[in-house]
């Protein structure tokens, strides 16, 4: 996980932590998070995205069946800006720090560079500013 979570239930940021080119970078957040039983990897937080979105791999990684998706099928809009459409919406109750969040994403079967993408919706709901970087 990217920095170290605080009592204060904040992500801080360490000067050992940033890449070669210091502050000036434009690297994507990434973070780990906790769902059950699993640490999931590579979850990108995301501020320019209006969904939160789980690849369909990663719901089979976490033991998931097509069975627990529920109904709600929209077409998204990718990053290369195709259009897909989703499988359907599913819950999942994930663990950032010491605190959980209830979360629902739209389930898409693609490949991704991440396991899961965490946009605006969970960000307000986490009251995460995820565009600034302190320096100490």
């Amino acid at each position: 996980m990217v920095g170290q979570v605080l009592e204060s239930q904040k992500i801080n940021f360490h000067e050992d932590e940033l890449p070669p080119e210091g502050l000036s970078h434009n690297k994507a957040l990434h973070n780990t998070v906790q769902c059950e039983d699993y640490f999931i990897t590579r979850v990108l937080i995301d501020g320019g995205s209006s969904l939160n979105i789980c690849p369909l791999v990663t719901l089979k990684t976490l033991g998931k069946g097509l069975h627990e998706i529920m109904d709600g099928v929209i077409n998204v809009k990718a990053f290369n800006g195709s259009q897909r459409s989703t499988i359907g919406e599913i819950s999942l109750c994930l663990q950032m720090g010491p605190t959980w969040f209830d979360v629902d994403f739209q389930v898409i079967d693609v490949p991704t560079s991440y396991n899961l993408l965490l946009g605006w919706p969970w960000i307000h709901a986490a009251r995460a500013i995820a565009s600034t970087l302190k320096a100490y």
